[in-house]
Parts: C-alpha cells; structure tokens; sequence
C-alpha cells in the first residue's frame, strides 16, 4: 500500500512542528515553582513524658529541623513566654511557648548551598510539643517552607510523632517536564520525612536511659 506525497508531507510537516516545539521548550527553558507536600506519622515505643524530657533537655528544638539530612544548624536566638524549663515542669499544670529565628546552611542538590533564615515557633505542655518551622524570606530557589513536627500523648500514653513538610522549589523545566520535577521535588520531601524519622528514633534511643525521673509528667 502506498503512501500518498501529500500524506507524507503532512507527517513531516507534524513531525517538524513538535521537534521545533520541543527545541524552543528546551532553548528557552522556564522557571517552574514546584510546591510539594509530604506527611508522615509513627509512633515511638516509649512514654511520652520521657520523650518529652530528652527533646526538651537535649536542646532538640533547633535539631528537629536538621534531622532531615538536608541542612545543618548555624544559630539561634530564642525568646520565651511563659517560664523556663526543668521549673516550670514542676508546676501542676504549665506550658511554655519558645519564639526565635533559627539559621541553618541549606546542602539540598535543587536548592544549593545558602544560609536561611527560619521562624520556629514551640509550644511544650505536660502531653505535648509542638513545633512549627517557617521560611523567613525566599533564598535562591527556595521559595517556601513550612514544618511541622508534633509530638503528642497518644492514649497508651506513648509519643504519637505527625511530620509534615511542604516546600517550594523554583525548577529549571520546560513545560513538558513539570510532572517530573513535581516528582523529583516529593521525593526530596518524602526523603527529608523519612530521615527525621530515623533521627528522632536514635536521638530517644540513645538518650532514654538518662532520662530524670522527675518531674513525673
């Protein structure tokens, strides 16, 4: 069976037009923000109080948002409202809320290396801490980030851990690859959660044996 000319020139015709679309999309590449967000929940075989104990003694609030292996701590200033612990842990009923700006050295492939400045926002009571971590100003391609890491009294008593990352990474893709950089950004989130997990794990892990027997909650 043989093939018209006018059919073979209308193929070509097709073909030259998506290669010259594809050619332009990769000659003038676009800047794609890629908003990504990841959660993830476990819970530690340990009580509560003495988790609370290690994360608050060890200074964990500023390691939290390093544990994902993607950054590394520089400074941090805090202000507090509402006492200073281990005192106020002898009080009945008490909660102290920490307020600071947190400075850590990014090392992720997509961001690069720079030094950002984060809000952390922690609220501690007898059956929780609470954590919430938030991008000051945009850094190169960061564009956005916001963490939460919640540690709660489960109703066995034992730490229910919630990690919840999203960020926004300005990409270097062509339209066509949006899907892929979407991709390659959750999975740089979900890698992030799943290191802190690992880390939270060994830091109880290797601190549980020193933990004060008060006060008792």
């Amino acid at each position: 069976m043989k093939i018209r000319r006018k059919t073979i020139g209308f193929l070509l015709g097709i073909l030259f037009t998506l290669g010259l679309v594809l050619l332009l999309s990769v000659v003038f590449r676009g800047e794609y923000p890629s908003r990504q967000t990841g959660r993830r929940t476990f819970v530690i075989d340990q009580n509560f109080t003495a988790v609370r104990k290690i994360l608050v003694r060890n200074e964990s609030a500023k390691e939290i948002i390093t544990m994902g292996g993607g950054s590394e701590f520089v400074d941090q200033e805090w202000s507090s409202v509402g006492g200073e612990l281990p005192a106020i842990e002898l009080l009945a009923d008490w909660k102290l809320e920490l307020h600071g700006t947190l400075h850590v050295r990014t090392k992720d492939e997509y961001i690069g290396e720079h030094v950002i400045g984060l809000r952390q926002d922690v609220e501690i009571t007898p059956d929780y801490l609470h954590s919430t971590t938030h991008l000051n100003e945009p850094a190169e391609r960061l564009r956005a980030y916001d963490m939460k890491t919640l540690f709660d009294r489960d109703q066995s008593r034992k730490a229910k851990v919630t990690l919840e990352l999203t960020q926004e990474i300005l990409t270097d893709a062509p339209w066509f690859a949006h899907g892929i950089a979407d991709r390659r950004v959750k999975q740089s989130v979900d890698k992030t959660l799943v290191n802190q997990e690992a880390a939270i794990r060994k830091l109880i892990a290797a601190n549980i044996d020193d933990v004060p027997l008060f006060p008792l909650r």
